[in-house]
């Protein structure tokens, strides 16, 4: 209650309407109308230096990611080995499926909090997160795993999610008497 022994509350919209008021009519403060295509949000594209600036953040939820990862394997391991042994309903089964539930709401966290930022959760046995940018102009996502202290990799945004391609190419790493077009 406040000072003036009023109760407030607030007001949300329940997830099934949620949807309906997005598609409610918008109008500019000018009293035009906003057509629905252009109220759609554009994702945003990072350059390399604001991926980079994440990299603090992107170490600890990534972390959190690889430990939650972990304990849930443990879990699956345990209740395979309880569910060969006994019935599907005991209670260290039961037990069992409530830490796997409250860890799968874990991880949809941290893949929200990476959304915040931003990002994508691609894989998550490697907690490999990707950013959309630039690379000499074109559409790619930047991508970035726990223990990286840098960006060191990327991937067409046509690629496959998780798919890895190194950032920087060492001459050396190239078989250059098998190239069509061979380097200057």
């Amino acid at each position: 209650m406040n000072s003036s022994n009023e109760i407030t509350t607030t007001r949300r919209f329940p997830k099934s309407l949620t949807h309906f008021v997005e598609r409610l009519p918008t109008f500019t403060p000018e009293g035009n109308f906003v057509r629905m295509i252009d109220r759609q949000s554009t994702p945003h594209t990072f350059d390399l230096n604001e991926v980079s600036a994440r990299i603090p953040l992107l170490q600890k939820i990534g972390s959190d990611i690889i430990r939650v990862k972990n304990k849930r394997d443990d879990i699956l391991k345990e209740r395979k080995s309880e569910s060969s042994s006994t019935s599907r309903y005991t209670g260290t089964v039961m037990k069992l499926q409530g830490e796997l539930r409250v860890l799968s709401k874990k991880l949809e966290s941290y893949r929200e909090e990476i959304k915040e930022l931003g990002g994508l959760l691609v894989n998550v046995d490697q907690a490999t997160m990707e950013f959309l940018g630039e690379i000499d102009g074109c559409l790619a996502w930047f991508s970035w795993q726990p223990g990286e202290d840098s960006i060191q990799a990327w991937r067409p945004v046509d690629g496959e999610p998780g798919e890895r391609i190194p950032l920087i190419v060492n001459n050396s790493d190239l078989d250059t008497e098998d190239l069509i077009y061979p380097l200057d």
